[in-house]
């Protein structure tokens, strides 16, 4: 199996440009609603990606 090569310093500013891009001009109440909602719908995704975990007893 080949390893993928993640380039994250990459990844991460183009990220960055783009929030940046999309954010311009906006007002700090926006701004904040913008990340709320983003940290809301990463929540919501990673809850339906999860599986239920059954705990070892001890």
């Amino acid at each position: 199996m080949k390893a993928t090569r993640l380039r994250a310093v990459e990844m991460v500013r183009r990220i960055r440009d783009r929030h940046a891009r999309q954010l311009a001009g906006k007002t700090e109440a926006e701004i904040i609603a913008f990340y709320r909602a983003a940290g809301e719908a990463a929540t919501e995704d990673l809850q339906q990606r999860s599986k239920p975990r059954k705990r070892k007893a001890g």
